[in-house]
């Protein structure tokens, strides 16, 4: 799942360390002056996923986290 966060500018780096803790979680792109992420979130169980938004979402200095995509995989 890719999502967008949108972050406080001044505190991007710190929500940057705070997101590549959670696992299965990596950061493809930023805009950095506008505070912006493309996150991709993964997991093979549906509601490990809504608890990592719950995590990234919490993280202080997120303002907002948008789905951008979802893909599952039915194998």
């Amino acid at each position: 799942m890719q999502s967008r966060v949108q972050a406080k500018p001044e505190k991007l780096e710190e929500v940057k360390a705070e997101i590549l803790k959670i696992p299965h979680t990596e950061i493809h792109g930023e805009k950095t002056d506008e505070g912006k992420l493309v996150v991709t979130i993964e997991s093979n169980v549906h509601l490990a996923l809504s608890d990592r938004i719950d995590q990234v979402r919490d993280i202080k200095g997120v303002i907002v986290v948008s789905l951008i995509s979802n893909y599952i995989d039915e194998q």
